[in-house]
């Protein structure tokens, strides 16, 4: 079972932080940062309670933002009828183009190839399924 309240910030396959946005005891979510002197932190200390605007406003760059152009369009997609930062991120891992920083959410096993953007960029000899379909076609035609 998925538990979308505590997840691991993720760069590429590495965790780079913990965060447990319900702790036990605490109405602040508690982050663990794994790395120092990183500017996608949710703090400059390592480990610690943030406040949930701290939570916010990191948050708010692993989305698009809700004035884009064809924000409505990219909802829908997403099988979401208004803009919801948090059920956003949870549809999307925060996977954004222009960096390899991504959410697993509790009890997932998702690795990077699973969410990134540019698999052609980091895993060019995985094949995708068009490739496979244009594959099967000409098998299918082959005399």
């Amino acid at each position: 079972m998925i538990d979308f309240m505590k997840f691991d910030v993720m760069l590429f396959d590495d965790i780079i932080a913990n965060v447990d946005l319900k702790p036990p005891g605490s109405h602040k979510p508690y982050v663990i940062n794994y790395i120092k002197g990183f500017n996608k932190q949710f703090s400059p200390n390592p480990e610690g309670y943030i406040t949930k605007i701290e939570l916010e406003r990191w948050l708010k760059w692993r989305v698009f933002p809700e004035t884009r152009v064809n924000s409505e369009q990219l909802l829908s997609a997403l099988g979401l009828n208004s803009y919801n930062r948090w059920a956003i991120i949870r549809k999307t891992h925060g996977v954004m183009a222009d960096d390899e920083i991504w959410l697993r959410f509790k009890g997932e096993t998702l690795k990077h190839r699973d969410v990134t953007l540019r698999k052609s960029l980091y895993y060019p000899h995985t094949k995708n399924d068009f490739l496979d379909v244009q594959e099967s076609e000409s098998i299918l035609y082959e005399e």
